[in-house]
């Protein structure tokens, strides 16, 4: 299957996920608004997410991807046990990890919220917070059985039904706000509220971990027939050769990407220290970005790594520049017009998704200056995901793990600047510098490999590229000083929105569609 193809059905179904993935934190805003409740929630949250994304959906899923699909090709019956064993000797060690973080969950929501201020308010904050990590910490097991069977998926190109998966999970969320909530409150003992938390809050928390065991379950019916179904159970201690090298191969990319958890780390602590309702501007402006990332950046990246892998056995630095630069190029086509789309419309943006119930245009401000912001980082992140996978395919996942914990330093540094200056959107500030600055790290490093890159290509490409940002903004900007001055008069300010959005949004894709097949035709 074709890298854009496989891209585009990735794409596909991350889009249908990242929809309602907006529309669950449609859903938040206008239930619990932004306060403490929803941002000790989405601290809390953030302690398995961080586990989750640098092991199950991070090493733990590329390092199994690579290893299983090896096997697959060469000895298929010592894939699948290798599958099997990867089941066990996973879920038995992240159980391990899921006891251990609910014994200890004082202590990592203390190491979360470092810089808070201790009045009554953030006591209780504190509280909810911990009792909210401990019911979401076997998330965390839900989400490491997926990504092996993500991985299987990967291998047999099924990349839709991976990507489209995680619906369950946001549906989740959607139904813990608005039923689990609910049903507690009226039915609910009255010790929820003493040793978790607010009874509404604790029923979004139901709700995610419903939505992740029935992604899990979706995840592993897609490998049923073709992997799971006739194999006789493990009998003898899950560990071999095939999953030690697992676990070789996923020390770099933890050490690698947790400096990213860490970045997340310090931010939380910084966020956390400003005004009431900090933590949830920022996440619900990042899940706005997190559409065209988990679309275009993830999409491609994902798609990159089998493709990467294969190319480069062949040596022949001509054919390898080539499939990298195929790879650049896509990423560099689909997130630079939803750049200039965001650096445009953060207000609009926010307004239409998340105005609503008790997110107040307050709320609203805020939210869209941490979008505008955090949209500067679009560029840097879609290449680094492509890059990361160029690194890991030729086994020099030293270079982007020294790469990646040089930003944490950058990444605390930049913080304690601009953070007192801009508050939360400082902190947005900081993301965008450190993605680009990891990113232009990983393009210099390409220098060591000596690819035979076709210039000519790469040149037409980023003038064309230019040329649509720059029209694309002066469209925008002339629909938007329009709908200003004329159309909010009549409509509504969800409706000016929506055709402030669609208007824009289709000068933009429609300009670099023309753009891009003029740069295929020549």
């Amino acid at each position: 299957m074709s890298l854009f193809k496989s891209s585009f059905l990735f794409a596909t179904g991350t889009l249908l996920s990242r929809l309602t993935g907006v529309l669950r934190e449609s859903v938040l805003a206008g239930v619990f608004g932004a306060g403490l409740l929803l941002d000790a929630f989405l601290v809390a949250n953030r302690i398995p997410n961080l586990l989750r994304e640098l092991l199950a959906e991070g090493a733990l899923g590329a390092s199994f991807t690579k290893v299983f699909s090896s096997l697959k090709e060469t000895d298929p019956v010592r894939a699948r046990t290798f599958l099997f064993q990867s089941f066990v000797f996973f879920s038995s060690l992240i159980i391990l990890v899921c006891v251990l973080g609910m014994v200890f969950s004082p202590e990592l929501v203390k190491v979360m919220t470092l810089f808070m201020e201790q009045t009554e308010a953030r006591q209780q904050f504190f509280h909810d917070t911990v009792g909210l990590t401990r019911l979401l910490f076997p998330f965390i097991s839900f989400m490491t059985i997926g990504a092996i069977a993500s991985g299987v998926l990967h291998h047999n190109g099924r990349f839709f039904l991976s990507a489209i998966s995680s619906v369950a999970l946001n549906c989740g969320y959607i139904l813990g706000a608005l039923v689990f909530a609910q049903v507690l409150v009226r039915y609910g003992p009255e010790w929820v509220d003493l040793y978790i938390a607010e009874k509404t809050i604790t029923g979004l928390a139901v709700g995610v971990l419903v939505g992740g065991l029935v992604q899990m379950v979706i995840q592993i019916a897609g490998i049923w027939r073709t992997e799971v179904r006739g194999q006789k159970p493990i009998t003898t201690f899950p560990w071999s050769a095939d999953v030690k090298k697992v676990c070789v191969l996923m020390f770099p990319m933890i050490v690698a990407g947790s400096a990213g958890q860490v970045n997340v780390l310090i931010n939380t602590n910084f966020a956390t220290s400003l005004a009431e309702g900090a933590v949830t501007w920022l996440n619900f402006a990042f899940r706005l970005l997190q559409l065209p990332i988990g679309m275009f950046a993830v999409g491609v990246g994902v798609v990159a790594l089998p493709a990467l892998s294969k190319v480069v056995t062949t040596h022949d630095k001509r054919l390898i520049a080539e499939k990298l630069q195929d790879a650049l190029t896509l990423v560099l086509w689909l997130v630079i017009p939803c750049f200039s789309f965001f650096l445009m419309n953060s207000l609009p943006s926010v307004q239409f998704v998340y105005q609503h119930g008790q997110f107040g245009s307050g709320a609203t401000l805020a939210t869209a200056d941490a979008l505008y912001f955090y949209s500067f980082s679009l560029i840097g992140y879609g290449l680094m995901k492509v890059l990361t996978s160029f690194y890991y395919a030729v086994e020099r996942t030293g270079f982007a793990m020294r790469t990646s914990l040089f930003s944490i330093g950058v990444n605390a540094l930049a913080n304690y600047f601009l953070v007192n200056v801009y508050g939360h959107s400082g902190l947005a500030m900081t993301t965008s510098v450190v993605l680009s600055l990891n990113a232009l790290i990983l393009l210099a490093g390409l220098r060591k490999e000596k690819l035979l890159w076709d210039k000519p290509k790469w040149l037409r490409n980023l003038a064309l590229l230019f040329l649509g940002l720059v029209l694309s903004a002066l469209a925008q900007h002339w629909i938007l000083a329009l709908s200003q001055e004329f159309l909010i008069v009549n409509l509504s300010l969800k409706q000016t929105s929506l055709l402030t959005l669609t208007l824009n949004g289709s000068v933009v894709g429609s300009l670099f569609f023309l753009l891009w097949r003029r740069s295929r035709g020549s």
